[in-house]
């Protein structure tokens, strides 16, 4: 609930941070648009990433199968996978792929990514440059940690002879990783470009918008891999 909560929030309407009478105008009005932009892409990316996730469990199973087969073969799964808690008879050609325990560790990973941006919104409220700059590079390091670890999967899963064509439950893996890995590095863009000029002494209000807004995203990215995650593990 509190990460639903992050993400219903409107961070560049935050008191105190983007106000500033006079030339600050301009920088709310430019706020308000960023996150305007933002939210309408989280949005399109949204439909992208749920036609995806509905695509995979349309895939997955056999509706046209004989019902005495169906039974058969939808008693044989253990009753925690996604067919079997919907009563879908799996597709003849569906081969449950291996999962790396490295999906584990990436997983963390980003979830610590989250708390660093999550931290640094903290930092800023409280005026901790010297903080902020800290929690801002690490929050950018353990994504591309994340991504690094994506690509290990990837390159075991390669070596092990688990290309795309082997079947539909590793294609979709390839293209569901892919996705969201894109995704994560549009965002590692826009983090550099916050990163860098917090670095550079820029004040707290010049890159409040960036922080806040770079942190509710984050936070989406981290929901949207726990949600492909764990549709993989239970399929």
């Amino acid at each position: 609930m509190k990460l639903l909560r992050e993400l219903t929030k409107r961070p560049w309407l935050t008191k105190g941070l983007d106000s500033d009478p006079g030339p600050g105008a301009d920088g709310i009005r430019g706020a308000t648009a960023a996150a305007t932009g933002m939210w309408f892409y989280v949005g399109v990316a949204s439909v992208m990433f749920s036609l995806i996730v509905a695509a995979y469990v349309l895939r997955l199973g056999n509706y046209g199968a004989d019902p005495a087969a169906a039974a058969a073969a939808k008693a044989s799964l253990a009753w925690w996978t996604l067919a079997a808690i919907c009563g879908i008879p799996p597709a003849d050609d569906w081969a449950p792929m291996a999962e790396p325990f490295l999906l584990w560790i990436n997983t963390g990973v980003l979830i610590v990514s989250s708390i660093a941006w999550q931290k640094a919104r903290g930092d800023l409220r409280k005026r901790r440059m010297d903080s902020l700059r800290i929690t801002l590079t690490a929050a950018g390091l353990f994504a591309l940690v994340f991504l690094a670890g994506q690509l290990t999967v990837w390159r075991q899963l390669i070596g092990s002879g688990q290309f795309a064509a082997v079947g539909p439950a590793i294609a979709f893996f390839y293209l569901m990783t892919a996705m969201h890995g894109l995704h994560l590095l549009g965002g590692l863009f826009f983090w550099w470009r916050t990163t860098s000029k917090v670095l550079n002494g820029a004040k707290a209000e010049e890159i409040a918008a960036g922080v806040n807004l770079c942190a509710v995203y984050w936070h989406y990215l981290l929901l949207v891999w726990i949600v492909m995650f764990g549709l993989l593990l239970i399929t």
